[in-house]
Formats: C-alpha cells, sequence, structure tokens
C-alpha cells in the first residue's frame, strides 16, 4: 500500500503542472504596455482612438500603472490607432483618470466623450494598452491618466492641507 502512495502521488503532481502554469500563461497574454502620447482623434462611430506617441517608456510613474515599454510595432513620433470601449463596468471599459481626482468617466459613453474633452491638449498623458483579443485594430486602450503640472500639484497640496 505504501509503494502505491509513493507511485501516485509524483504521477498526480505531473498531471496538475499543466494546471499550475495556467495562470502564469494568462498573465503574459493580457500584459500591459505603456507610452507617453497626445490624442489626434477619436472616432466615436467606430470606437477608435487615434494616439501620436511620444515615448514608448513611460518613466518615474511606477511601470506596473501604465505597464512595460511599448512593444517594437509602436514608434515614437508616429501614430497608433486603439479600440477603445467607452462605456460598461470599470473591469471592461477604457478608463480615464486623473491623479488629481480618480476616475473622470462613470460608464456611459456620454461620460467617456466629456472625459476625452477635459484632456490637456499641452502635454503628453499616459496610454496603458493590451493586445486586442478581437484582432484589429492591435491595441486595446485600457487606461488613460493624466499626469497634474505641478502648479496642480500645488494647489492639490493647498486644498487638502490642514490648517495649523
Amino acid at each position: 500500500m505504501l509503494t502505491q502512495r509513493r507511485l501516485v502521488l509524483p504521477a498526480f503532481a505531473l498531471l496538475a503542472l499543466p494546471l499550475l502554469a495556467q495562470p502564469a500563461l494568462a498573465a503574459k497574454k493580457g500584459k500591459r504596455f505603456g507610452i507617453e502620447g497626445r490624442i489626434v482623434k477619436f472616432e466615436g462611430g467606430q470606437d477608435l482612438l487615434v494616439v501620436k506617441v511620444a515615448k514608448t517608456k513611460v518613466s518615474g510613474f511606477g511601470g506596473s500603472v501604465a505597464g512595460d515599454p511599448a512593444p517594437d510595432s509602436v514608434k515614437r513620433g508616429e501614430e497608433v490607432t486603439f479600440a477603445v470601449v467607452p462605456e460598461g463596468s470599470v473591469l471592461r471599459r477604457t478608463v480615464i483618470k486623473s491623479v488629481k481626482g480618480g476616475g473622470l468617466n462613470n460608464g456611459s459613453r456620454e461620460s467617456f466623450t466629456e472625459a476625452l474633452s477635459a484632456i490637456p491638449t499641452d502635454r503628453n498623458v499616459i496610454f496603458s494598452f493590451e493586445k486586442n483579443p478581437k484582432g484589429q485594430p492591435e491595441w486595446l486602450l485600457k487606461m488613460i491618466q493624466i499626469r497634474m503640472t505641478q502648479e496642480e500639484l500645488d494647489a492639490r497640496l493647498e486644498e487638502i492641507s490642514v490648517e495649523e
């Protein structure tokens, strides 16, 4: 009986290895990338956002927020087209965030359009994206994050500070 257990347990462990590897494979499939750039145009009828890439690696912002450096097919100075999901739950839709105050869109198409118009055009913002599971365009935009200027940071700190 003891000999059978010695054979069964290692065999079971070998069978379980592919199951343990599944989460690692899934994580790789949904890999996020981050770039900095500016919005060129939004094609609302097709749910496409065109961005001019300024930087293919987001620096000084914690790579885990935006993602890894962009793949080789995304080039600095060129335009890239992203599929967007303007409505739905926060886990499904493209989220537009301000470091100042959290999400700017609430899940409706109208709030997405309004949030897009609030994105500054005088500076780069961060775009976090992954491979589009539907195929075309190649990339699915998951999040747009607006960095604060020093003036905006100072105003925010003043707003939240407590008088002594």
